[in-house]
């Protein structure tokens, strides 16, 4: 009997990947469902769909209502628990205890008072974000008592955390029944203190084998410790002196086209591969190429209007793949302190990391200058 794949609000990149895998797809585009997923859930059961078959979400909501789904229809999948320890990091923290390596410093702050409390117990620097926060949004860096004065009010709850300091990487990972396969550790640049935006990402990066293992069992640790059975996740961890440390953990694909990019580099297609752990299906176990991508968020100066971009000319040049741009054309741009702020991007892939590099310095130099 052939397999179906509930596909929920689906890029093209997802619908692909299930005709290649044979599967039968039925789109769920947007709707009341991303509120309520009982709605969904009620019209799945109408449409009797037989064989084996299995909601999917790629999103931050969609994997969240897609875990909901399976659960209530009795589909399999990863149970709705392991999303919301994902979704609310002081859970997660709490999970994963000291499972993961030396647990961070933390406190869950729903007033003021709390938050100053927990800022003089874990000391400066420390980090102030939403339990719940996604994209960089509301992350604040606290040096010392001016950063803390300055934070007036907060509208939900916080977590306060020490400051990690090291290099920060992204991990992408692969979960089965056989597992936890780490598919690339990606590096990551950022605007630094005090909103942490991510500027650019490339993948994959070799640490050395040390470094990798470790990174590889506090990933495991912590996908476990959430309860995370099937899919994709992506883990952001800190590299310090004294080895590898956790922030935040998702189960679902990297942002900022790290999907895309494991395909360009790797040949790692992460909604193929999701779709097939859960519906049973041949799964790879190792890259089929090696290659280099990346991409580069653009910046245009505060104090002028953004130009035209000629975005097909940026995307003819070598090794690039992709450009977009999001700031309005005769407008001054945003500030940058959330990941929505950014003004383009462009994707690039190269056969080296200094022809990525390459590649990507002048696709960025061209987007820049405009049309």
């Amino acid at each position: 009997m052939p397999e179906t794949a509930v596909l929920l609000s689906p890029r093209a990149l997802v619908l692909d990947a299930a005709r290649r895998l044979g599967v039968t797809p039925v789109v769920i585009e947007n709707g009341p469902w991303t509120t309520d997923p009982g709605i969904l859930v009620a019209r799945l059961r109408e449409l009797d769909l037989t064989g084996p078959v299995s909601c999917f979400g790629f999103g931050e909501v969609g994997s969240s209502v897609a875990a909901v789904v399976n659960e209530r229809l009795g589909w399999p999948g990863t149970p709705p628990g392991a999303l919301e320890t994902f979704r609310d990091k002081a859970k997660l923290r709490a999970a994963v205890g000291d499972l993961a390596g030396v647990p961070v410093a933390h406190a869950v702050c729903d007033t003021l008072d709390e938050v100053r409390r927990a800022v003089t117990r874990i000391g400066y620097p420390c980090v102030v974000k939403p339990v719940d926060g996604t994209g960089s949004a509301g992350v604040t860096r606290l040096d010392g008592p001016a950063d803390l004065a300055a934070l007036t009010a907060i509208d939900r709850p916080q977590l306060v955390e020490e400051f990690l300091h090291g290099t920060e990487y992204s991990v992408e990972a692969m979960s089965s029944p056989r597992g936890h396969r780490i598919l690339a550790v990606t590096e990551k640049a950022t605007t630094g203190a005090p909103h942490f935006v991510e500027t650019g990402h490339t993948l994959p990066v070799d640490l050395g084998a040390g470094p990798a293992a470790a990174i590889a069992d506090l990933v495991a640790a912590t996908l476990d410790a959430a309860g995370y059975r099937y899919g994709v996740s992506h883990t952001e961890v800190m590299l310090t002196a004294a080895g590898p440390r956790l922030i935040e953990s998702h189960g679902r694909p990297g942002g900022d086209r790290i999907s895309d990019m494991l395909v360009l580099a790797l040949g790692e297609d992460v909604f193929e591969q999701t779709m097939a752990v859960v519906l049973g299906l041949p799964v790879p176990t190792a890259p089929t190429r090696q290659r280099v991508a990346g991409i580069r968020y653009v910046t245009f100066p505060a104090d002028e209007p953004v130009p035209d971009v000629d975005l097909a000319a940026v995307t003819a040049l070598p090794g690039v793949v992709e450009a977009q741009l999001a700031a309005v054309p005769g407008r001054r741009p945003p500030a940058v302190r959330q990941s929505r702020d950014r003004h383009g991007f462009v994707v690039a892939v190269g056969d080296t990391r200094a022809e990525l590099e390459t590649h990507l310095a002048r696709a960025v130099a061209a987007f820049t200058r405009g049309s």
